[in-house]
């Protein structure tokens, strides 16, 4: 039964290297959101070097600083995994909903902004939250952290928010949010953000 068991495990992985996914995150910012999937790409292109192409996704992000609406309409048939990363931020209940039914593609969506996967990092949002309020508590959470004021060009930002196993804790930060705000349009989901979805996906080849 041993020797069954690590057949199965070595198909598995065997299959893996033969057909690695291939991810394009498409961003609706310009500074944030590309700089913090960047810092992912790079951390695991770091890690496993050459072999990035047999062991692991090719991940390619586009800053696109477009409308939720042209954001969604975005395609690229390349793709294995194509994401669409975007935020309930000023746009109407019922731009942002439509955005999401009309989307083709998986959707990482945040309301009310996609800091709040930043500030997931650090703590729990158990209560509804302004996107002010939400980088008000991320500017805390960076100073007391001692990692300098949050801006929203920081290259670095991804090393600075996943240190000392964040990325977990981030993860199971929103799907405590998902759990408590379960129900209803995405629009009425506040506090939520999907991102872990893409995070999840790859958190293997982080670690």
């Amino acid at each position: 039964m041993k020797n069954n068991k690590n057949i199965s495990r070595n198909d598995r992985l065997k299959s893996k290297r033969l057909a690695p996914a291939n991810y394009l995150i498409v961003c609706e910012g310009k500074q944030t959101e590309p700089n913090y999937f960047n810092g992912l790409k790079k951390k695991i292109n770091e890690k496993y070097g050459s072999k990035v192409d047999v062991l692991i996704p090719n991940i390619e992000i586009k800053g696109t600083g477009e409308n939720t609406t042209a954001l969604v309409n975005y395609s690229n048939k390349r793709y294995g995994q194509v994401w669409v990363v975007f935020d309930k931020d000023d746009y109407s209940d019922e731009q942002f909903d439509k955005a999401i039914k009309t989307c083709d593609y998986n959707i990482a969506w945040s309301n009310p902004n996609f800091e709040l996967w930043l500030l997931s990092h650090f703590k729990k949002v158990n209560r509804h939250i302004s996107k002010d309020n939400v980088l008000q508590e991320l500017s805390k959470e960076f100073q007391k952290k001692r990692l300098g004021d949050y801006t929203k060009n920081d290259t670095n930002i991804f090393d600075k928010v996943t240190g000392e196993g964040k990325l977990h804790t981030a993860i199971k930060n929103c799907e405590y949010m998902e759990e408590l705000n379960k129900d209803g349009q995405a629009s009425r989901r506040n506090p939520m953000t999907k991102v872990y979805k893409i995070i999840d996906g790859l958190k293997e080849y982080l670690e």
